[in-house]
């Protein structure tokens, strides 16, 4: 069945950032499962020992996505000082009572926490860690931006050749797009009237001996655009895996950070348009973030 698809681009989920994402929320969690520790009278061995394992794989996980001096900071966090000690004494002893700690009498104010460790222990630390977590994570590149906004522009295409047909009939502009390089001709005319300098037909660095060529390269702003028209025989499947195999190509492109990859279907053969466009939207195991449009 035929599907219409009028939709918003799709963000870059960013496979690191939403790592980061990921390891903030899961310290939420397990903050307040570590509290849960020191707050339940009835908390047992086996249900410490699950929290203290549930902490040293998120701190190996988030350790990782560090630098190195980010991953000092965080295991001086879990092993604390001489001092000061840190969230790993408090998960060896949550319910470990201070041997200063004097009970509350008439006249006589409390002094100190009933605790060894007391939770703040955990709290203040765990805020300092989601902090290098969250200085670490990745934000958007210049190249990003520009390729955000410019696939909103091509997401427009169907409107823009509408018009024209609509207020030119005679020209018959729908119906003279009949393969990729028709597509092309009507992709370049809208992109010179954004950019400055646009490159059509540009070509990767050799590889295996061959030569791969990009459509259209804005070095000004690092961006390349593919342009793929449906057609018999090239389904969903075969499309995503000709997009998959062109990202691999664009690193050895000298002037590509960010990739636009423009599928136009004017006859709807892609099923699920928005689904296909969440499965290719990313950025790529290179660090080339990867926007699919897909427009009919």
């Amino acid at each position: 069945m035929a599907i219409a698809y009028d939709g918003a681009v799709t963000s870059i989920p960013a496979n690191r950032k939403s790592e980061f994402d990921t390891l903030i929320d899961e310290s939420q969690l397990l903050e307040a499962t570590m509290r849960s520790l020191q707050e339940d009278e009835e908390t047992t061995d086996r249900a410490a020992h699950e929290v203290i394992e549930q902490y040293r794989k998120w701190h190996s996980s988030a350790r990782r996505l560090l630098s190195p001096e980010s991953q000092r900071k965080l295991d001086e966090l879990r092993d604390g000082g001489t001092f000061l000690k840190g969230i790993q004494a408090y998960l060896l002893e949550p319910r470990t009572r201070s041997p200063f700690y004097t009970e509350p009498s008439q006249g006589v104010p409390q002094l100190g926490s009933p605790w060894l460790y007391p939770f703040t222990i955990v709290r203040e630390r765990m805020e300092k860690a989601r902090a290098l977590l969250f200085d670490a994570a990745p934000s958007a590149t210049p190249a990003e931006l520009v390729a955000t906004d410019l696939a909103q522009v091509l997401r427009r295409l169907p409107r823009l050749l509408e018009t024209l047909n609509r207020q030119r009939p005679d020209w018959k502009l729908i119906e003279r797009i009949a393969d990729e390089h028709d597509l092309q001709a009507v992709v370049e005319a809208l992109l010179r009237t954004l950019f400055d300098d646009v490159r059509p037909e540009d070509y990767v660095p050799s590889r295996a001996g061959r030569n791969s060529r990009v459509d259209f390269v804005l070095p000004e702003v690092g961006v390349v655009i593919e342009t793929k028209m449906t057609r018999p025989g090239l389904d969903s499947k075969r499309l995503v895996e000709e997009l998959l195999i062109d990202a691999g190509r664009y690193p050895k492109h000298p002037d590509c950070d960010a990739i636009v990859a423009l599928v136009y279907d004017p006859e709807r053969r892609v099923v699920n348009p928005a689904g296909l466009e969440r499965d290719l939207t990313q950025r790529t195991q290179y660090g080339l973030s990867f926007f699919c449009v897909v427009v009919n």
